[in-house]
């Protein structure tokens, strides 16, 4: 090292030409130009290992406090050791907990203004017109149909609650 705190270069690194990158570096800036070319000429070495997957551990279940009410309710039992269910194999199923928080929902919050047009329309006997403008607010036939029957389920039912 120099006083000036550069380090010292041989005469012959001093004024050596820089080294021009290889095709494959070239290639690699042009796709990848935040990437800084490797410095090794072996292509192998640019390659790295793939790391191998986090193994997710298994979460046992809570034991139950032994009161009739909240979260984790129920008569004290030790917990058995076994694994979590694969939410893959849940998934769609809704649970009965977010099917009560969605139908106290609909009670506050009430129907969407084109809800209320499809109700209309079922009403007057225009099943058709009423699928056709359900699939449009909804983007698919399938769910424009499961719409209708939804709706005809909320008539059924206010049906049932005004005779009584």
């Amino acid at each position: 090292m120099t006083k000036a705190g550069k380090p010292t270069l041989s005469p012959s690194a001093r004024y050596a030409l820089p080294q021009r990158p290889t095709k494959t570096q070239q290639s690699l800036s042009r796709f990848h130009p935040h990437r800084r070319p490797s410095t090794s000429t072996t292509p192998s070495s640019n390659l790295r290992r793939r790391q191998p997957a986090v193994v997710p551990t298994v979460v046992m279940a809570q034991e139950r406090s032994g009161i009739v009410v909240g979260l984790n309710k129920g008569h004290k039992t030790t917990p058995l050791n076994t694994p979590k269910t694969r939410i893959s194999r849940t998934k769609g199923q809704s649970s009965r907990r977010t099917a009560f928080v969605r139908e106290i929902a609909r009670e506050v919050v009430g129907l969407a203004p084109y809800e209320r047009r499809i109700i209309e329309l079922l009403r007057n006997t225009q099943d058709k017109r009423a699928r056709k403008l359900a699939k449009k607010r909804l983007g698919t036939f399938g769910r424009g149909k499961r719409k209708v029957e939804d709706m005809q389920r909320v008539i059924a039912e206010a049906r049932r609650t005004g005779a009584h």
